[in-house]
Order: structure tokens, then C-alpha cells, then sequence
């Protein structure tokens, strides 16, 4: 604890030297700020860099947005009565706000970029929760949880259609048979809107009752047509046209834990196989290779497991743990999914493989203010089942498919004493399908809020450059965004009005954070002490990434913190070495201060330089379950070999080894160098200067 204080106590000073270097006339407020932050950490320990600083970036992005500072908070003491902004780093306050805590029609996008910085330098950092912050997220979960709406299809029986209820489902069911009857109970009564701030000022201008029919009903038809014109998906006849193309099957399993508790490679024993998943993934086809004596598993559903891994200070993420045969099945939905979705947009509205393009239409969106972005709380835990058996109506084989690969009940390891949770949800993180199904639901409400016009594919195509989704991050045009909230709280899902911009001219989407057209994404490392090998390997990300940004001397303040030995053994690299372990530098690659020698056998010449060395565990292994995951990968020469063998890994060192040299001669490198804004730094002319190489 104490030495991450310090490690991030150097990081700040080293960002406050670069804030001095590029405004000379802050060094002595940058001093005093200095020593303010030296005090506070000595006094409140880590929770000042991960709590109370990034406290205050909330209020920063109000202002941002609304054009207002509003104070509160034990940081918020403002610099005197007459000027109204917070007296740490209160130079660059001054340099968004004026004294009147108005946001200045001129705004140095330089001074908003190291504020941003030194505000949210902790805010990422994974450390471990109290138990008081982990008790409150429990709390929210179960609260959320006993407040979704039932939904009307059997998603708790093992035939979803059991219930007997036909397919006239609809969005517009939660108005009530008389659309009028929800005049008089209101819409807050059981649609979520009374804890959604933004939801509640989109209500009132789309308060009649119509409207709200008649855009829950555009949501819908965008939903079926969509839907609607994907694939059937027949998992045996999918799986067995995947593998003719491709040579894979689609079924494989996932990197994470599973609810067994089992390891990697036994994870294909299947020992259970229930009779829901039987239903749309017969264990015959699915579960075990042509030629496998072996019988269908025991007829019994697992629950998935509740963990809470760290995310920040405020609170832990909660993720389950799925069961091996239910991930198996979801993985091949999963790709499934993602083929129809890329051959359905070709890129447009959905890319689950990059997010450049959102990034771009942030920045763009920040310049022109014609998009807004919109985050959600709680996404996947407010999306229902209700909600995803309307949405899916229109492709029974796919609703079919979720349905008898998800989980129906979840065990709560965190709490004290351990409880199952029946679902009304539709999946909690960590199922495979909760992503490309919550992004599918999103994109039919964005679509349907901000479509003009009939519900056709010619008129969706409008919007292929003014709307975009990526899991709960979510771009519209601006004039849809009143509309996308109202329909987002009738639907049971909960706009974060405070990470949602739409007037001002800051937009945040996809990690990508954008003021004027300026790219103004601060550093919010996750590791800050290298203390174990993958926690050095994120060290060095983050060095190079302060770097990259033009904070050197942030960048070097942290470099420092290395041992010795780390240092003297890494490259330097430059933009063209992309992969290579190493310190950044726009100049070119470096390696006069390591160690070299000629590799006779593979003439070659090469550096010892550092690495992750693992210690691992080889074993052979057999059966028909090898040659399940045989089937289910791309063949190549290879898989003969690495199938019948599995691999542990006990533990890693950060050690040293050979590898090949990649040193560029001088003259490519200054024919490959680049300014710093290409980069992505929001620095401007100051740090248009090349950075001279690392000097060890």
C-alpha cells in the first residue's frame, strides 16, 4: 500500500514538472500543489489518489457539459470568495473556469488534458475494496435483480415456449392493454424512470402517452427487421458449415473460470449435459466426436458462480463463472452472432473487433456537437429477459438458442452465507453471448430513437455514420437522445446521466475521450508498483503510454521506480517496432546499451534483454476429449501435436533471455520518425519536438 503511494506520489510530481515545462508561469502554484498532494497522501493514504481526486472529475465533466462548476467534496475548498474554483491546481482550473466558475468560451485544451490527468491517475488502479464498498455493490445487485419485470415466455421451465403464450409480444406491452391506463399510474410506477435522472427530463418533453406507444413501436419494428433478416441458427448445421470453410467446428471453450472449477484441458470431460441444452444442442452432435461410446452426462443444471474481481476503489466487478457444457454452447452462439452482425453492417453501426471507429466519431462528435454519447449503469444487469424475448421475436431459432444455454440460477460466493439467485436477468458478465446480445438490444433503441421516417433498411443506412454501439457505450445524433432515454427507462435500463454529453463539447465513448476535436484520454494505469511479472509488464505499458502522451517526465518519474536491473535490460523501441518489450521513443530503436552476442546455429544476431519466463507443466494427454477440441480449432500441422499434450502454467518470473536483435539503421529511423501528435497527444506546439531516445 505504501509503496504504491509513493510510486504514484513521483507520477504526480513528474506530471506537475510537465505541466511547469509547458506553462512556466504555474511552477510556483505547481509547487504548492506539490506539497498539498505530499500532505494529503501522508494523511488519507492510497484513498486520496483513488477516491478524493477522482471525485473531483465528475464535477470537472458537469461543468464540461452544463457550462457551470458546481463544488462539493473535501477537495472542493475554493481559492477565496471571489474566485470560485478549487485551490488544488487551481492554475489550471483557472485555465477552463473563470473566476465565477464559468466555463470560458476559450478553453485551453492543454490545461484540460493535465488536469484530466492528474484527477484520474489513481482512479483505475486495482486494488482491493473494503468490505463496506463490496457490501453496497452486493446490495445494488440484489436490489436490481428484484426489480427487473417477469418475463412472459418460460424462461425458467426447460421448453421457453411451455407457458403457452403466443409470439404477440411487443415493446409496447409494459403500457398495458389501454395505453391510456398508463395516464393514471404513471410511467415511474414500474419502469425504472423515478432513479434515472436522465430519464426523467427526457419524460417530460415526450410526456403524452402516444408518443411513448409510438416510439416504443418504431423500437420494435426496427427490431424485427433486423432481427428478421439474420440466419436461421441451427447449431448442428451451423457448426457443420463452419467447419467445412474454415476447418473449425465454433464450439470451443472459454479462457476464463468456470463453475467446476475445473482446469484448461479437462475441461472437455463434460459431466453434466442438461436436458434444456439437450433440447437445442443435442449432446450427440455437440458434446463428443463421432465414434465416442461414452453416453449423455448427468441430467443436472449447475448454477454459475457470483466473483467479484477488482476493478477500482469504489467498488468490485461482478462477473459469474458459467458451467463448462453452457459456455461450450455459447461460444458457437457467440459466433454466430458476430458473423451475422459483421455480414448484416459491414462494419457500420457494430465492430466488436475495434473500437477506432467509435473513437473517431467521439473526437469528430466533439468538434461539431452534432452526435451525443450515452453511457449506461448496470447494462447487463438491467437487461432483461422480457426485453431480449421481444427484441429476438422475430428470430425464434436465435431466442431458442439463448435460452437453453443460460443459466438459471447464480450462487453468491461474495456475501457471507452463500445464496442462489434465481435470474430475471438475462445474463450476468461473464456469459459469452451477454455482450453481443446487450450491443444488439442498444443498437434497435438507439436505431429506433433516432430514425426519421418509416422503419426500412434504406432509411438505417441514414444513420450508419451517427450511430454507433459498442456493448453499453452508446453514439446518436443529438436530436435522438431525448427519445434514446425516455425509451431506455420504459425499458427498465438506466441511462448514467453523468457520463452522458450531448450539450457541451466534451464527448467520452469507448475509451476515447474528445474536447474540440482534441484527443484529451488521460493515463489511468491499472498497475503502478511492479511487484510481479504480469504487474512490471503493465508498469512499462503505462511508461510508454505517458509517453506517447508527451508527460516524459511523468513517464520518466515512473521509469525510475524499475529496479536497475529492468531498466538496463530492455530496449528502446520506436513507432515501427510495434510488439516489442521496450521504452518508447520516437527516434528509433536502441540497443548499444545491451548485451549481444551471434547466434551460430541460427545466424542471427541477438540481445539479452528481459521477459516473461513461465514455469510450466507439460503432460500428454488422449481420448475422444482431445479430439472434441481437435475438431472445434482451425486445422494447421501443428494441432496434431499441441492437442495431445496440455500445458500449466505454476507461476512466471520476469527473467532474462535471448532474442533476436531489431535495431533500424539511423537512416530509417529518421525517415520513419514522427511528431508527437500522431501519437494521440493533445500537447499541441509544445510538444511538437522529437523526445531523444532513453538514456540508461
Amino acid at each position: 500500500m505504501k509503496s504504491q503511494v509513493n510510486a504514484l506520489l513521483h507520477v504526480t510530481r513528474g506530471i506537475l514538472k510537465d505541466v511547469s515545462e509547458a506553462y512556466p508561469a504555474m511552477l510556483s502554484g505547481c509547487l504548492k500543489d506539490l506539497e498539498m498532494i505530499t500532505l494529503q497522501s501522508k494523511t488519507r493514504g492510497l484513498g486520496f489518489f483513488t477516491l478524493d481526486l477522482p471525485a473531483l472529475e465528475p464535477l470537472l465533466l458537469e461543468g464540461l457539459e452544463t457550462g457551470l462548476l458546481r463544488l462539493e467534496g473535501p477537495l472542493s475548498r475554493r481559492v477565496s470568495k471571489s474566485v470560485n474554483v478549487p485551490r488544488l491546481f487551481s492554475g489550471l482550473w483557472l485555465s477552463v473556469f473563470d473566476d465565477n466558475a464559468c466555463l470560458k468560451h476559450e478553453v485551453d485544451v492543454t490545461c484540460l488534458f493535465f488536469l484530466r490527468q492528474l484527477l484520474t491517475i489513481g482512479k483505475k488502479l486495482a486494488v482491493e475494496c473494503s468490505s463496506d464498498r463490496i457490501e453496497a455493490v452486493m446490495e445494488n445487485y440484489y436490489d436490481v435483480e428484484g426489480r427487473i419485470s417477469k418475463p412472459t415466455l418460460g424462461w425458467e421451465c426447460d421448453d421457453l415456449y411451455e407457458r403457452g403464450e403466443g409470439v404477440n409480444r411487443h415493446c409496447g406491452d409494459l403500457l398495458g392493454p389501454d395505453p391510456a391506463s398508463l395516464r393514471t399510474e404513471g410511467p415511474q410506477k414500474a419502469l425504472w424512470t423515478e432513479d434515472s435522472e436522465a430519464g426523467q427530463a427526457a419524460l417530460r418533453p415526450l410526456g403524452d402517452v402516444g408518443q411513448h406507444a409510438r416510439l416504443l413501436d418504431r423500437i420494435q419494428q426496427v427490431a424485427d427487421l433486423i432481427i428478421g433478416d439474420t440466419a436461421l441458427f441451427l447449431p448442428e448445421v451451423y457448426s457443420d458449415q463452419r467447419h467445412s470453410e474454415s476447418g473449425a467446428s465454433g464450439f470451443k471453450h472459454g479462457v476464463g473460470a468456470v463453475a467446476e472449477r475445473v482446469q484448461n484441458h479437462l475441461k472437455s470431460d463434460f459431466k453434466t449435459w442438461p436436458a434444456k441444452l439437450q433440447g437445442a444442442f443435442p449432446w450427440e452432435a455437440c458434446g463428443k466426436t463421432a465414434g465416442n461410446p461414452k453416453e449423455r452426462p448427468l441430467n443436472h443444471e449447475l448454477a454459475s458462480r457470483l466473483l467479484a474481481v477488482p476493478k477500482t476503489a469504489k467498488g468490485p466487478r461482478l462477473i459469474a463463472s458459467e458451467p463448462v457444457s453452457h459456455m461450450w454452447c455459447q461460444q458457437l452462439t457467440l459466433d454466430f452472432l458476430n458473423k451475422e452482425i459483421k455480414r448484416l453492417f459491414r462494419g457500420h453501426f457494430i465492430d466488436f473487433r475495434s473500437q477506432h471507429k467509435s473513437a473517431a466519431m467521439v473526437l469528430e462528435a466533439s468538434r461539431n456537437r452534432k452526435l451525443a454519447t450515452v453511457d449506461l449503469s448496470d447494462a447487463s444487469d438491467r437487461l432483461s429477459c422480457w426485453l431480449v424475448e421481444r427484441v429476438f421475436r422475430s428470430n425464434p431459432s436465435i431466442l431458442f438458442a439463448l435460452h437453453a444455454s443460460r443459466t438459471r440460477l447464480i450462487r453468491d460466493e461474495i456475501s457471507d452465507e452463500m445464496n442462489f439467485i434465481k435470474l430475471k436477468k438475462f445474463a450476468a458478465q461473464g456469459t459469452a453471448v451477454t455482450f453481443p446480445v446487450q450491443s444488439l438490444v442498444f443498437l434497435c433503441i438507439a436505431i429506433g430513437a433516432s430514425l426519421s421516417g418509416p422503419v426500412t433498411w434504406k432509411n438505417i443506412w441514414k444513420l450508419r455514420a451517427q450511430v454507433r454501439v459498442y456493448g453499453d457505450d452508446i453514439i446518436v445524433p443529438v436530436h435522438g437522445y431525448a427519445s434514446l432515454c425516455t425509451a431506455m427507462g420504459l425499458l427498465g435500463l438506466k441511462v448514467n446521466a453523468r457520463k452522458s454529453f450531448v450539450k457541451g463539447s466534451f464527448r467520452e465513448s469507448c475509451g476515447a475521450d474528445g474536447y474540440m476535436g482534441y484527443d484529451v484520454t488521460p493515463v489511468k494505469p491499472k498497475h503502478i508498483v511492479a511487484d510481479s511479472p504480469e504487474s512490471t509488464l503493465a508498469v512499462i505499458d503505462t511508461i510508454n503510454n505517458l509517453f506517447s502522451k508527451g508527460l516524459w517526465n511523468a513517464s520518466d518519474s515512473l521509469r525510475a521506480s524499475l529496479p536497475l536491473g529492468v531498466q538496463q535490460t530492455l530496449r528502446v523501441v520506436g513507432p515501427l517496432d510495434s510488439g516489442v518489450l521496450g521504452f518508447a521513443s520516437y527516434v528509433g530503436s536502441d540497443e548499444t546499451h545491451l548485451v549481444k552476442r551471434w547466434n551460430k546455429r541460427l545466424h542471427r544476431d541477438e540481445v539479452r534483454v528481459r521477459g516473461i519466463l513461465p514455469r510450466t507443466r507439460k503432460g500428454n494427454r488422449g481420448g475422444y476429449e482431445t479430439l472434441l477440441e481437435f475438431f472445434s480449432s482451425s486445422f494447421n500441422h501443428e494441432q496434431a501435436r499441441v492437442k495431445s499434450e496440455y500445458v500449466s502454467t505454476r507461476n512466471s518470473t520476469f527473467g532474462v533471455l535471448w532474442e533476436p536483435s531489431c535495431t533500424l539503421s539511423h537512416m530509417d529511423a529518421e525517415k520513419h520518425q514522427r511528431p508527437s501528435e500522431s501519437w494521440g497527444s493533445p500537447l499541441g506546439d509544445f510538444k511538437t519536438r522529437l523526445r531523444p531516445s532513453f538514456r540508461l
